[in-house]
């Protein structure tokens, strides 16, 4: 009986220090789908999110988008919130500052990466990261540059590179890449030249560090199996065959499973995803993929209910008409492991 209870008191202990040793970090991305704040600002086409437009964009509303995108990031990751979030379709730093701060969310003491940039509806991409459990080393953005069309301008690339507590540094790279606007074939050309921008950064840092640990997330407006993600960034769906540099698409099975984190025309598409070095998944340094965490987040209060759009994403707007609901994508995340220094 002794003998039982000195296993029992062993394991309880090993149990105890492989929690220790492995802490877990939730790594996810959203887009917010227009945080815009109420005011005229004469340097941004933000024309269409004013009180005095057809969508009327005034205070209570926007408290409310405020409160509603808070309540999703809050209920991720057990109620705690995910660790890192990565966003897109933000108007200003000032909006997500407003975010950060409300009851919902000012526990988990965000701070908020961003940095304006040139896109013609004057959407950015942005970063929030838990203080506690990070610190900022560095960010700044890459411009895209589109040579078919030189005038054209979109969301540049925001890096970020964060250090956990076990020393571990790990590079994020937030995109919101070219629409189909005009068509998926005659807009593919943008998306391409995004992804070749993309390429090139992942190129630069892995030939500095072949060991670095980089996370790509974004609305790459192109699914896993389109040739922009597969054949340009070389995101493949298998993570344990990445030589010369191939990436791991996190979220390429979910895909094959008929899974998507975007609702048009009676179907979902994986916009959304989350992409991954070979360090993280193969767990040659300190910070590693959990094998199989990458999810789509769905809750019920964040679907429609009913109707013809029963199951779709409860969207702030459909055309003109206010809906009060959440955003048009749900939000996509990972988990990572951190292992004991």
């Amino acid at each position: 009986m002794m003998m039982n209870k000195l296993f029992t008191m062993l394991a309880v202990l090993l149990a105890f220090q492989t929690v220790q040793a492995q802490q877990k970090l939730c790594i996810a991305f959203y887009n917010q789908e227009n945080m815009f704040d109420t005011l005229d600002d004469k340097h941004k086409n933000d024309n269409e999110f004013l009180p005095t437009a057809k969508k009327q964009w005034d205070t209570k509303k926007y408290l409310n988008k405020l409160n509603h995108m808070a309540t999703v990031i809050r209920s991720m990751n057990n109620e705690k919130g995910p660790d890192v979030i990565g966003m897109c379709e933000v108007e200003n730093k000032a909006v997500l500052e407003d975010m950060a701060k409300t009851e919902l969310l000012k526990r988990a003491k965000y701070t908020v990466v961003h940095f304006e940039g040139p896109d013609e509806r004057s959407i950015d991409n942005a970063l929030l990261f838990k203080s506690g459990v990070f610190k900022l080393i560095q960010a700044h953005t890459y411009p895209i540059h589109f040579a078919d069309f030189p005038n054209t301008k979109t969301r540049d690339i925001l890096m970020v590179r964060l250090e956990t507590k076990n020393k571990a540094q790990m590079v994020l790279l937030v995109n919101h890449f070219p629409s189909r606007l005009g068509g998926e074939e005659a807009s593919e050309p943008k998306r391409f030249a995004a992804a070749q921008t993309l390429r090139a950064i992942c190129d630069s840092l892995l030939a500095k560090n072949g060991q670095e640990n980089i996370v790509i997330m974004g609305d790459f407006n192109d699914e896993p199996t389109n040739r922009s993600m597969d054949s340009i960034l070389r995101a493949k769906a298998n993570e344990y065959d990445l030589n010369n540099g191939n990436l791991f698409n996190a979220m390429y099975e979910l895909k094959q499973n008929g899974e998507g984190s975007h609702y048009y025309k009676g179907h979902f598409s994986m916009l959304d995803q989350i992409i991954l070095s070979s360090s993280l998944t193969n767990c040659t340094g300190l910070v590693c993929y959990e094998k199989s965490s990458a999810s789509i987040y769905k809750q019920p209060f964040m679907v429609e209910s009913e109707g013809k759009y029963k199951g779709a994403p409860l969207r702030t707007f459909i055309g003109e008409k206010y809906t009060n609901g959440y955003s048009d994508h749900l939000p996509v995340f990972i988990t990572l492991v951190l292992k004991k220094n």
